[in-house]
């Protein structure tokens, strides 16, 4: 029988290794090796047409809509850019006002958002720092924090992550996040079919995946075979921003994800929703905001 595109099959993955034991010894080592890809990734984003620095240089805001609103007037402000990469959504925030500061654990990657706010002349500097240790290096406090789309997976304990996040806010300043649903991360991004193929709940080791490119150029060649991600859920997100002391303003949910993934139909350009006759309903994309009280 054949199998019609976008029915939902229940099934598992398997994963090169479900807790890095047997690869590596602590987590030094495995965000060691993740950033090793990022470097190699920061050179083919800023050459490829995901990131088109070339429209960046023109005047392109790299920003979605959606984020705008949410985040709202930052002209004047002090923003601090958690995993900002090679510095794209940096540079549109400064373009509206911020004084930015991104922080990124690939060298090369700062180097190249470096150099691009220095080409533009805005209001944007990098850090080259692991966020789980930023305080290590990074003295100050700031009116925003913001990551976005792709970040959580790369992050081993979101309970530091977020009593970090709450330390560097002024009194009255907020986050911002948005990325990747949990929920939509159990899916196969590889797969055509709905599968349900990755673990959902919270794990203290990552769980090791081959690497094919990058998500902007799945062709691309890298010599890093294997990236390492950690699980987190809904769940766990909102009680680590809560147990911060963050007060949290607005979690919503979106049908769509940014990226293309096989098992999903293209709306517009960056929206790619569930199949019409998947028969399903899932959040495939969200975005958190909170306050530090006053």
């Amino acid at each position: 029988m054949r199998r019609r595109p976008g029915r939902i099959v229940w099934a598992v993955m398997s994963p090169l290794s479900v807790d890095g034991s047997s690869h590596m010894a602590d987590v030094e080592d495995y965000v060691t090796s993740n950033r090793h890809l990022w470097d190699e990734w920061a050179d083919i984003h800023a050459a490829g047409d995901w990131y088109d620095l070339d429209s960046v240089r023109r005047g392109a805001d790299k920003l979605r809509p959606y984020e705008v609103q949410e985040v709202g007037d930052v002209n004047g402000l002090t923003m601090l850019h958690l995993q900002c990469q090679i510095g794209t959504d940096s540079v549109s925030w400064a373009r509206r006002g911020a004084k930015v500061t991104g922080v990124d654990f690939s060298p090369r990657a700062v180097e190249i958002a470096n150099a691009l706010a220095k080409e533009l002349g805005v209001d944007a500097t990098f850090v080259c720092a692991d966020v789980m240790n930023l305080p290590e290096v990074l003295p100050g406090i700031w009116d925003a924090v913001y990551t976005s789309r792709g970040v959580l997976g790369w992050l081993p304990d979101l309970t530091k992550w977020a009593r970090m996040i709450a330390d560097y806010l002024k009194p009255g300043g907020f986050m911002y996040l948005t990325d990747i649903h949990p929920i939509a991360k159990v899916l196969d991004d590889t797969s055509s079919d709905l599968r349900v193929a990755r673990p959902y709940w919270p794990r203290p080791e990552p769980i090791a995946y081959g690497v094919d490119g990058t998500y902007a150029d799945p062709t691309a060649k890298v010599s890093t075979t294997v990236k390492y991600l950690w699980t987190h859920s809904t769940g766990e997100l909102i009680t680590a921003v809560g147990q911060a002391g963050l007060i949290i303003e607005f979690f919503h949910e979106f049908e769509w994800l940014d990226r293309p993934w096989p098992c999903l139909r293209k709306q517009d350009d960056r929206h790619y929703v569930l199949p019409q006759n998947a028969g399903a309903e899932l959040p495939l994309f969200f975005s958190l905001r909170a306050r530090k009280p006053l």
